[in-house]
């Protein structure tokens, strides 16, 4: 037969069983149109396909038909070798089984299963041998056990995209749960179950669903909503023909009555479960039906009844605690849970030997990695040490070169020195001096002529000293000769008094408005050249009948000390030049004066030298005012 064939044939069976099963509702379920349709396939394969169909699909409407083409498929795989098909066999039987009771044979049959199918790699059939375990572990009141392996059960199907297996395995998770009367976690499973099997549309998963939230109900004492979601069960059930849950919501519902005390209506369900158990097989069911009616009875005065239902209670009930108890039925489980002990050790020494081997092979890669790693480190370290004495090198040349351009800047501005701003004055006196005859010249020309060599002599001392002092700090560098305290009003005087004599030249007046009470501890030779250089600054810069003050300011850190004049003062860009050797300027004085620029250059020097600060604030036609920012410190 072609696979396209098959397929076709298989959709006409299945449809034709649905069609027989759903319109009959005799113990014999067609048995012979069911029989017809697998003796009709020749295929062995396809014949333990249909086998375990029929016996899956009758496991909750009569037991023996379901058990009967269980057996005939295990008999059928196991000659033939169909592994996988065995596998479903094994499960069909485990569950035949433990629906009529037999939980020794449910027990046994669901962990020949369980090894089966979890040695032929068979998910789908490994998972619905956790469910049948889970079911007998549940009737041996073991919830624990059951919860743990329904919950395995729940991981695969999750797992395989069964959502039809995900939404039974929740119910039976609930289930669970309700019978440990952990009624929390009942209803937090029931929930997500009812949620997801009525996004499925599963009529059978959403009458387990509503049985379950029925015992809710009936748990909390709620007994009108109990029995309207178990009568919602019922209808679910009807629909897809499925007499276990029927049975089950109709004994809940006499139940239920009886414990209102409607002992009619109670008879009523629990007679039409009682035919339904009886019906399917199902003994443990069947046991607790008979248990019900016998209080109903009793309660509604039926005597004889009850005692008829009792009677039947208690045989009933006695084979099933005796197969309940069966010492077999322990030991299977003993032995069960040994043998999964002792795979569970066998997998953690196979874990473990992995691990060794992990760790050996990442303790080789981190050796390994360690051993590039120095190399690596070792290879920057040269690179490094190669770049760095790299940069050092070009850090000492381009000092060097910085030097040499400095020394050459000196050398040109020492030069330019000796030539211009030496040689000039002492030409004008080689020429003037034959001239200073009294004899030859009359009292006002001589007096003229030697003021005007007075001027030329006292520039070219100054000229001469800051040249000395400057050459000196080029040479030796700035020490303190001395550190003393000192008034810093009297020593801005021996200055001011020095150059009072060139200032009254330009009818200049100097005021000194220094604190007297303002004294200071440094080299007080240091200060006198920087208040020096700065008054013949501002000499050279202010008019005549200028006026240059010396100021003081004092705060918590700091004293300063100003220089100020309204001479021509100067840009901003002109100030931003002052004090470098390589863009420092000179320009000549308010009557043309010459100057070296040498001045400021020594202020800046000798400042620097003490940890003090120069600042400059100055206006084009409006002056300057030169301030040094004394540190506080001991006096």
């Amino acid at each position: 037969m072609k696979p396209g064939i098959k397929k076709i044939f298989y959709l006409f069976c299945f449809a034709l069983s649905f069609f027989v099963i759903n319109t009959t509702h005799s113990q014999s379920f067609s048995k012979d149109s069911i029989d017809a349709l697998i003796k009709k396939e020749r295929g062995v394969n396809e014949r333990a396909v249909l086998l375990n169909y029929f016996a899956e699909l009758l496991a909750d409407k009569n037991t023996v038909l379901a058990t009967s083409y269980a057996n005939q498929a295990l008999v059928l795989t196991t000659q033939h070798k169909l592994h996988k098909e065995k596998g479903k066999a094994l499960n069909n039987l485990a569950w035949v089984k433990y629906r009529k009771g037999d939980f020794t044979s449910a027990f046994e049959h669901s962990t020949q299963a369980l090894k089966w199918n979890e040695e032929m790699g068979n998910l789908p059939e490994l998972a619905a041998s956790y469910r049948c375990m889970a079911s007998v572990f549940n009737s041996q009141n073991n919830y624990k056990k059951a919860i743990e392996l329904f919950k395995k059960d729940l991981e695969l199907h999750d797992r395989l995209s069964d959502k039809r297996s995900v939404g039974r395995a929740l119910n039976n998770i609930a289930f669970c749960f309700l019978r440990e009367k952990l009624i929390d976690s009942a209803l937090h499973y029931n929930q997500i179950a009812l949620s997801f099997n009525q996004k499925l549309k599963d009529d059978y998963l959403l009458a387990f669903s509503y049985r379950n939230m029925g015992d809710l109900f009936e748990f909390n004492g709620k007994n009108d909503s109990a029995r309207l979601y178990y009568y919602k069960a019922i209808d679910m059930a009807e629909k897809v023909n499925s007499i276990q849950l029927q049975l089950t919501a109709r004994y809940r519902i006499g139940r239920n009555l009886s414990s209102d005390k409607k002992y009619r209506e109670a008879i009523k369900n629990l007679e039409r479960a009682l035919e339904l158990g009886i019906q399917m097989g199902a003994k443990s069911e069947t046991s607790v039906i008979y248990n019900l009616l016998s209080d109903a009875y009793k309660g509604n005065g039926q005597f004889k009844e009850a005692y008829t239902a009792q009677k039947k209670y208690s045989a009933l009930n006695d084979s099933l605690y005796q197969e309940r108890s069966r010492s077999r039925l322990a030991e299977m489980q003993a032995k069960f849970e040994a043998e999964k002990k002792q795979s569970e050790i066998n997998q953690l020494k196979k874990e473990k030997q992995q691990q060794d081997k992990e760790s050996r092979q990442k303790t080789f890669l981190n050796i390994s990695l360690l051993i590039t790693s120095l190399i690596f480190i070792i290879m920057l370290v040269v690179i490094w040490r190669k770049n760095k004495f790299k940069t050092a090198t070009n850090l000492l040349l381009n000092q060097q070169k910085e030097e040499l351009e400095e020394t050459l800047l000196l050398k040109d501005k020492v030069f330019s020195i000796v030539s211009h701003d030496l040689r000039s004055p002492i030409a004008s006196l080689n020429a003037v001096l034959p001239m200073l005859d009294p004899d030859t010249l009359d009292k006002e020309s001589y007096n003229e002529l030697k003021d005007k060599l007075t001027q030329q002599v006292q520039n070219l001392h100054y000229v001469l000293d800051n040249l000395l002092i400057w050459s000196r700090s080029r040479m030796k560098g700035i020490a303190g000769i001395e550190s003393t305290s000192f008034s810093l009003k009297n020593q801005a005087d021996f200055s001011v008094n020095l150059l009072k004599a060139l200032a009254q030249q330009k009818d200049i007046a100097i005021h000194n408005q220094i604190d007297a009470n303002l004294f200071y501890t440094a080299d007080p030779q240091h200060y006198d050249i920087i208040i020096r250089n700065l008054i013949l600054n501002a000499i050279k810069f202010t008019p005549e009948k200028g006026i240059i003050q010396l100021n003081s300011e004092e705060n918590d850190n700091h004293i300063l000390i100003s220089v100020s004049d309204n001479g021509v003062g100067m840009t901003q860009e002109q100030v931003n030049r002052l004090f470098q050797l390589k863009t420092h300027f000179t320009t000549p004085g308010t009557q043309k004066e010459k100057g070296t620029g040498l001045g400021l250059l020594i202020c800046a020097e000798y400042a620097a030298a003490n940890n003090w600060n120069i600042q400059v604030k100055s206006e084009p036609s409006k002056g300057s005012q030169f301030s040094v920012i004394l540190p506080k410190k001991a006096v």
